[in-house]
Parts: C-alpha cells; sequence; structure tokens
C-alpha cells in the first residue's frame, strides 16, 4: 500500500472535519469523528496534526481564504471603484450563496471557541485574518482606481467585513436571497461613496 504524504492527510483529515461539523455541528467534531468521517486510525490525526486546535486554526484558514478569494481577484478590479465594489461583493456573495454549510461552519467556530479559554484566541485570529484579507483588496482598488477614503482605511475595512459577515449570517437565517441581493446593491454604493481621488 502506497505511503499518504502528510500534506495530503492534512488536507483530508481538514475536509473531514467540514464534514462533521456542517453535518452534526462542531461539538461533535472529535478527534475520533473527525478520523471516522476520513476512514482512518486515530494515529493518523496525531501524526499529521500536533493538536486539535492546530487543525482547527487551519481549518479556519482555508475558510477565509476561500470566503476572501472571490473578493479579492485583481481581474474584477477596475478604474472605476463603484465597479470594483460590486464586482468584488457579488463574488464573495456568490461563494457564500453557493457554500452555505461551509459558511455556516464559520460562524458556528467563531461562537464555540470564544466559549472555551483554551481556544478563544482562534476567534480574535479569524478576524484578524478577515480585516487582513480586506485590506488587501482595498489597497488593490486604491492602486487601479487612484482613490483615497474619507475615512481611515482601518475603519473602512472593519465596517466592509462586518456588512458582509452580517448580510451572510442574515441569509442563512431567512434564505431570502432577493433581499440579500438587494442590500448588497446598497452596501456597494454607499461604499462607493467613501471613495475619493488620491492626493
Amino acid at each position: 500500500m502506497a505511503r499518504v504524504p502528510v500534506e495530503q492527510r492534512r488536507r483530508d483529515l481538514i475536509e473531514a472535519a467540514f464534514q462533521v461539523m456542517a453535518r452534526d455541528g462542531i461539538a461533535a467534531a472529535t478527534t475520533r469523528a473527525i478520523c471516522a468521517e476520513a476512514g482512518v486510525h486515530q494515529s493518523v490525526f496525531h501524526y499529521s496534526f500536533g493538536s486539535k486546535k492546530e487543525l482547527l486554526q487551519e481549518l479556519i484558514r482555508i475558510t477565509i481564504g476561500d470566503m476572501i478569494e472571490a473578493s479579492i481577484d485583481a481581474r474584477k478590479v477596475t478604474k472605476d471603484i463603484g465597479e470594483s465594489f460590486r464586482n468584488g461583493m457579488r463574488s464573495a456573495w456568490a461563494k457564500a450563496k453557493a457554500h452555505p454549510e461551509r459558511q455556516l461552519v464559520a460562524y458556528e467556530f467563531t461562537t464555540h471557541v470564544l466559549r472555551d479559554p483554551e481556544l478563544a484566541a482562534l476567534a480574535a485570529w479569524q478576524y484578524e485574518q478577515y480585516y487582513a484579507e480586506t485590506e488587501r483588496s482595498v489597497l488593490v482598488m486604491e492602486e487601479v482606481a487612484g482613490v483615497g477614503w474619507t475615512v481611515p482605511r482601518a475603519v473602512l475595512v472593519r465596517t466592509l467585513t462586518s456588512a458582509i459577515d452580517g448580510l451572510v449570517l442574515g441569509w442563512l437565517a431567512d434564505r431570502d436571497t432577493e433581499a440579500a441581493e438587494a442590500s448588497l446593491g446598497l452596501l456597494a454604493d454607499y461604499f462607493t461613496t467613501l471613495a475619493v481621488p488620491a492626493r
């Protein structure tokens, strides 16, 4: 039997963790359940990850990357800042809408770790990553469109991240796609008003 590289084992276990969490909730995602989902012995988990915290951190890093990836596609940034906001937000929304189970895992992850003193720092880390990725998107917009902002960039980044985060969570609750997409357009228009020509 061919030996499976450790990086492949890590990917398999992370995907298994996603499946368990999406189906049964985060509390059910024990190392035993994750290994059973992946079809491997528990020793494989301990060979692949130093701890469950390490797996959770990697899992949320991948989730963040998936959620933000669409919104920072430089090919969708144009000199028209409004178009850039609309394109980026639509891309992020399309990804969220296509994978609601992953979005739900991300939200559940946040509340779960906030209740665990040993894991609570992961929630802060999670949002630091959201903000950092959003800031990268904003910096591309600044460069391509030649704009600055009427508010400090850090405030813009936090507000933009929170707006998309809240819109997706609201949609997960009521699944009113029409209302969510109308709100998305309004948000894009609002953020466009914060752009001014760069000095």
